[in-house]
């Protein structure tokens, strides 16, 4: 009974909800550079992240799957011009991430997209969605039970970081005679580390403990050894553990993700290293001989590099007791 009259008030509510205003985009949004919304279209909601998660459409032995991804999520929810089909906008879509270089995934018109259920894989997408402001009117019109002429199309494309996926969701709102278009782009991205510094008791500690200590506080610019200004404070850390037991020698060690070419990887560790090593003698005193700066690639990853989480565990400077 609860359910029943919950679903009469979500009925009335969308009845009741005013037309969208579809001569102007919602204020502060605007298209992503990577794929320009069909012409004559209006932008509706807008959202995205930094790094996020997301769940898109695979393919699994023909099959429609979901497959969770993480990145720079950018979210757009786009009302298409009055009297045009999800049909032709579909096809315009596949058409224009095939000429760019994009693999599909998965794409299905309405009738596979109905045969293989494809609606109750995405129902839920646009609420997971980061947006700027939500309107719950819109997620509940991706329901799949009011899904008329339903299309998607998923798709990839490796690049240096990894994957960009793309997905359109998109159906026809017999009311406005307009296609709704929901697209979700996620983009490989690199945590921005450096904001946790390991103060000197928790350095004193790990190297007394386990021999080493990994530090994520030093970072440095994408593929150079030139240490970032906000790494001072852990370098400062580093500085006074090394003070606070003048006997001890160490290594440092530069260690990569796997992303590039071994032998390239493994030069840029050893002269992170080796700056590091430097940053320490010139700037606080520590004396040359007792560090001895070592580059060791990707060879001793703390998790898996299949993500961009591992990867951004894996880059980092430890101190080991020698």
């Amino acid at each position: 009974m609860r359910l029943l009259i919950l679903s009469l008030l979500a009925a009335i509510s969308v009845q009741a909800h005013a037309q969208p205003n579809f001569s102007k985009d919602i204020a502060g949004g605007s298209d992503h550079p990577l794929l320009h919304r069909y012409e004559g279209s209006m932008l509706y909601m807008f959202g995205g992240e930094n790094l996020g998660p997301a769940r898109i459409v695979d393919s699994e032995a023909g099959k429609p799957v979901l497959r969770k991804v993480e990145g720079k999520t950018a979210n757009r929810f786009y009302w298409g011009p009055k009297g045009r089909s999800a049909l032709e906008i579909h096809r315009n879509y596949q058409q224009a991430l095939t000429a760019a270089g994009f693999k599909i995934l998965y794409a299905c018109e309405t009738d596979q997209c109905e045969k293989a259920k494809v609606q109750h894989l995405v129902q839920e997408l646009p609420r997971e969605a980061n947006w700027k402001s939500f309107d719950a009117y819109v997620s509940s019109i991706f329901n799949s039970a009011n899904q008329p002429r339903f299309h998607l199309v998923s798709a990839a494309k490796a690049g240096p970081g990894g994957n960009t996926h793309v997905m359109v969701a998109l159906s026809e709102y017999t009311d406005y005679q307009r296609v709704r278009q929901f697209v979700q782009i996620v983009e490989p991205t690199v945590m921005e580390g450096g904001k946790v510094t390991v103060d000197t008791r928790a350095i004193q500690d790990g190297l007394q403990r386990d021999g080493k200590v990994a530090l994520y506080g030093v970072t440095f610019d994408t593929n150079k050894a030139v240490i970032r200004d906000q790494s001072s404070e852990q370098l400062e850390q580093m500085a006074k553990a090394l003070q606070a037991q003048p006997k001890m020698k160490v290594f440092i060690v530069g260690h990569t993700d796997d992303q590039g070419e071994f032998e390239a990887n493994l030069v840029l560790s050893q002269k992170r290293a080796q700056a590091v090593a430097e940053a320490l003698a010139s700037k606080y005193g520590i004396p040359a001989n007792r560090m001895m700066p070592r580059g060791v690639a990707n060879m001793a990853p703390v998790a898996s590099n299949a993500s961009d989480e591992g990867r951004a565990k894996n880059r980092r400077v430890e101190l080991v007791v020698r």
